[in-house]
């Protein structure tokens, strides 16, 4: 299994982690592997058929021993679009679970995504430069340090995510009958 990394800043709040783990057709950092020392892409869809087949896990850095959601039991919901894969998983009210809301909300960790995946169809560009058509995904991780930059997670709360956007309709609806009653006038 191969691990790739990513990173953005966000903000914090709430108890959902969602984002970009995986961004399509953008530069990895430089990786070291296997005596190579290139840069990777991921291609548009890499990963579509592990995402509709497969039990794909969130972790702590890579590591198995510190599960945070996965997509057989819905804790994890993931899908693949024109820009990359998006996840969000409910981050569990555990030791751990907590300890990763609070490294995120005071910054320490700051986002960053990573990814473990097996290659199915690799196409080197030349010595320096793969790109990744077709892979297994097997899981998403939280990390300190990022194999790619364009990728991000924010922490977010869904219940103030509804309030505003019952504020927000409330204040359409006020503006509405404003410009009504003006237009009448």
């Amino acid at each position: 299994m191969e691990i790739r990394q990513a990173s953005d800043k966000f903000t914090s709040e709430g108890n959902t982690l969602s984002g970009y783990a995986i961004v399509y057709n953008s530069d990895s950092n430089v990786i070291h592997e296997r005596g190579r020392t290139f840069i990777e892409q991921i291609q548009r869809g890499a990963f579509d058929e592990s995402i509709k087949n497969n039990d794909i896990k969130l972790f702590y850095q890579h590591d198995k021993n510190m599960p945070l959601a996965r997509t057989g039991n819905g804790t994890l919901q993931i899908r693949s679009d024109e820009k990359g894969v998006w996840f969000s998983a409910e981050i569990p009210p555990t030791t751990l679970g907590n300890d990763i809301k609070i490294l995120l909300q005071r910054g320490i960790l700051t986002g960053a995504m990573s990814f473990g995946f097996a290659p199915e169809d690799e196409k080197w560009v030349n010595r320096e430069r793969k790109n990744v058509v077709r892979g297994k995904l097997y899981e998403l991780s939280v990390v300190v340090d990022p194999a790619y930059n364009a990728t991000h997670s924010k922490l977010r709360s869904v219940e103030q995510e509804i309030n505003n956007k019952r504020i927000n309709l409330i204040h359409r609806k006020l503006n509405y009958r404003d410009w009504e009653t003006d237009r009448k006038s």
